[in-house]
């Protein structure tokens, strides 16, 4: 019972406690609380990311058209041999010729002694290396004569040309008086073989190096004529037997000879029986172009007394264009002793003089 009141003893004063809590009638609102504003993290500029820069696409550049290479000019070569002035050069050269400008071997060791020329060797090398050379000697290979200008002596120093047997060193010496050398002369007798055979002293080892001299300026123009007629020296030199001409007459009845001799050599010597003979001394060679044949391709046959006048008209043709001559080796004399057809030729006891060629070979 006692403990019952002190329960009810100790609600009471809780109730007093909690009404005196309450204020009574105070209707005012409770300050608030300052609210506690939440400072939003300091904003920290982002850098902004670099955007990867965009690749710009290298415009291509322009390429600048290439030149197209120029034509390398046979053209120049062609165009400026086109303005040479063949006529004079040859005309010069056969107005002035001696003896049709021909040296014998024993004629050459003298002057060598006296009065040495210029030697050109118009061989190969390889000829050289094999078979030696006279002793001074310039070599220049005949098909490059005319691009090497720069090594000869002036125009008025006399120049012996020589070869193997005496053919190329014709060619050589007729583009060379063309082209303002005032005495050129081409080695006869078998040339550097006959000069062998004659015992006169050879050099041999290493050939020797070409010196500049640049001693003699001749005309552009005639340069490139003659450099372009020989580039175009066929296999052969030009060269044809007299049993090759024989034949030549039979398949090819329009096949042309130019008896090059002068009018009393054929008179009294003969000439060759064949359908097409044009008689042309070297002399006038170039006078009487109206005697040439019109198509520059036709097949011609020079011939002469023995070989060497034909190889100096041969190759004045090939300089004027002409694309299918020979030269007959041996001449009219290899073709008689042959035995094939000619006209008018004398009895053996009435053949009189000896051509002034015959030591050509």
């Amino acid at each position: 019972m006692k403990a019952t009141r002190y329960v009810i003893a100790l609600l009471l004063i809780l109730a007093l406690a909690l009404a005196a809590c309450g204020g009574g009638t105070n209707t005012a609102e409770p300050a608030n609380e300052p609210a506690v504003v939440e400072q939003p993290a300091e904003n920290v500029a982002e850098e902004p990311m670099e955007e990867p820069a965009e690749e710009v696409a290298e415009e291509p550049m322009e390429e600048e058209p290439m030149e197209e290479p120029m034509e390398e000019e046979p053209m120049a070569e062609e165009a400026m041999a086109e303005d040479a002035d063949l006529d004079g050069g040859f005309q010069t050269f056969l107005a002035g010729m001696e003896g049709y400008n021909t040296i014998g071997i024993d004629a050459l060791n003298e002057m060598m002694v006296e009065n040495p020329p210029f030697l050109l060797d118009v061989r190969e090398p390889g000829e050289l290396t094999e078979k030696g050379w006279i002793e001074g000697a310039v070599n220049i290979p005949l098909r490059q004569v005319a691009d090497n200008l720069q090594y000869l002596p002036s125009f008025d120093t006399t120049i012996v040309s020589y070869c193997g047997s005496g053919w190329r060193c014709t060619i050589a010496l007729t583009a060379l008086e063309a082209l303002g050398w005032e005495d050129v002369r081409g080695l006869t007798g078998g040339s550097f073989g006959g000069w062998v055979e004659a015992g006169y002293p050879i050099a041999e080892g290493e050939i020797p190096a070409l010196v500049e001299l640049n001693a003699a300026e001749p005309d552009a123009a005639m340069v490139a004529a003659m450099q372009e007629m020989l580039h175009n020296v066929p296999e052969g030199f030009g060269a044809i037997s007299a049993d090759d001409v024989n034949t030549a007459l039979v398949e090819n009845p329009d096949l042309i000879l130019i008896d090059a001799r002068r009018p009393d050599e054929v008179e009294g010597k003969g000439y060759i029986d064949a359908p097409n003979v044009s008689f042309i001394p070297l002399e006038e060679f170039v006078n009487m172009q109206d005697q040439w044949p019109a198509d520059m391709d036709a097949p011609i046959v020079v011939y002469c007394g023995s070989g060497h006048r034909s190889t100096i008209g041969m190759t004045i043709l090939w300089s004027y264009g002409y694309t299918d001559v020979h030269s007959m080796r041996g001449g009219f004399g290899g073709w008689t002793e042959a035995g094939f057809p000619a006209i008018g030729v004398p009895e053996p006891e009435a053949a009189e003089g000896a051509d002034l060629d015959t030591a050509f070979t």
